[in-house]
């Protein structure tokens, strides 16, 4: 609770509207309202040992924009956010850390599937904490194209 309660206060603090938030260690999924941040969280099961996990604090206020999320696993978390003009994709990635290869390729596989899912004509951010991807070193299944998003694209108008 208390370092949930100063990430919120260091991000109000930034004026963050969107955070991505990786190795939270929190289990089970759900969504819980923090004042000015709506807290969404993707976790391991009760039964398991608490580990990874995935969470993205949005500020309160747009709220109204968010059109749909899905928690996909504890390490992938997409939020579906309407803008002025279309939409924005935004997953939120944990990856495995290296040397776990079975683990890593399911995960770059989960990954690549939820890219692929994705509507077309939405802007796609993927913020993601890769742990291990140092250097070029590729990555057979995925591919992901960097998109330039305007300033205005999050306009809160």
């Amino acid at each position: 609770m208390v370092k949930r309660n100063c990430c919120r206060k260091n991000l109000k603090k930034a004026n963050v509207d969107i955070a991505v938030i990786p190795e939270t260690k929190k289990k089970l999924k759900g969504s819980q309202e923090l004042d000015d941040y709506l807290l969404l969280y993707s976790g391991v099961p009760t039964n398991k040992r608490a580990a990874a996990g995935i969470a993205i604090m949005i500020k309160a206020k747009f709220k109204k924009r968010i059109h749909s999320y899905v928690f996909v696993n504890e390490r992938i978390l997409q939020l579906r956010y309407k803008l002025q003009r279309g939409y924005l994709t935004l997953l939120a990635v944990y990856a495995p850390k290296e040397g776990k290869t079975e683990q890593t390729e399911k995960f770059y596989g989960t990954l690549q599937d939820q890219i692929d899912k994705r509507s077309k004509n939405d802007y796609i951010v993927i913020a993601r904490d890769y742990n291990a991807r140092v250097g070029n070193i590729p990555t057979d299944r995925i591919w992901v194209q960097m998109v330039k998003l305007l300033p205005t694209v999050m306009d809160t108008n």
